[in-house]
């Protein structure tokens, strides 16, 4: 099944793609080969690399080829994979979450210890926890903008599944708003790599700050 563009006027579309949408043998089997030989490809490759192949090429196509259209299958394989890398983010997140929770709940109940320890030795402990307490509100923060563009994903597929299904002739979806999506995508992907090597830091420094107090206190 191949999707055309909703932006650009009926009369402004390739005339040999949607001639006969009936899925003409030539050319969707051509497509359909080069399609199912790319997904043996990229069978063997890490899960954000495959998915920086699959849409950049697609985001490609839907800024570049306008009035051409394209397989629903590639559609359904980006937001696809976009989903399963959101999983994993979050997933990865979740775990920071859990041991920078972990790290707060010992410092609290080491800082039993530190009673009657100099002012300037529980304000460093203090600063700790309190970069462990800030790093869970960043990662709860981040897990909220995640299953918000997990929803946003569901939504354009869907909507282009909608489109298949009451399509009397050409199925159409928007092709800006979704080369959009895949634009913000991929830089919320770059953003969230950053975001984690700097939680990753910040908890390093909390632990320094706690093991620097627990020494003072000794």
């Amino acid at each position: 099944m191949r999707l055309c563009n909703a932006d650009v006027d009926e009369a402004e579309r390739n005339p040999s793609q949607f001639e006969d949408f009936d899925e003409p043998e030539d050319d969707e089997g051509s497509s359909k080969s080069f399609f199912d030989l790319r997904q043996r490809t990229l069978s063997g490759m890490d899960l954000m690399p495959a998915f920086r192949v699959v849409v950049l090429g697609l985001a490609r196509k839907l800024k570049n080829n306008t009035k051409d259209s394209i397989l629903y299958s590639e559609v359904e394989d980006a937001l696809g994979r976009y989903f399963r890398v959101l999983d994993s983010d979050m997933q990865r997140f979740a775990n920071l979450h859990e041991i920078l929770r972990d790290a707060a709940d010992k410092a609290g109940a080491a800082g039993t210890s530190l009673v009657g320890s100099p002012p300037a030795v529980l304000a460093i402990h203090n600063a700790g926890i309190g970069l462990l307490h800030e790093g869970m509100r960043e990662i709860a923060v981040v897990l909220l903008a995640c299953g918000e563009m997990q929803r946003q994903c569901l939504d354009l597929k869907l909507d282009a599944q909608r489109s298949i299904a009451s399509a009397s002739s050409a199925p159409h979806i928007s092709y800006s708003k979704y080369a959009d999506f895949l634009d913000e995508a991929m830089a919320l992907c770059d953003q969230l790599r950053r975001k984690h090597e700097e939680l990753q830091q910040q908890r390093i420094r909390a632990m320094a700050k706690l093991t620097e107090a627990k020494l003072a206190a000794v």
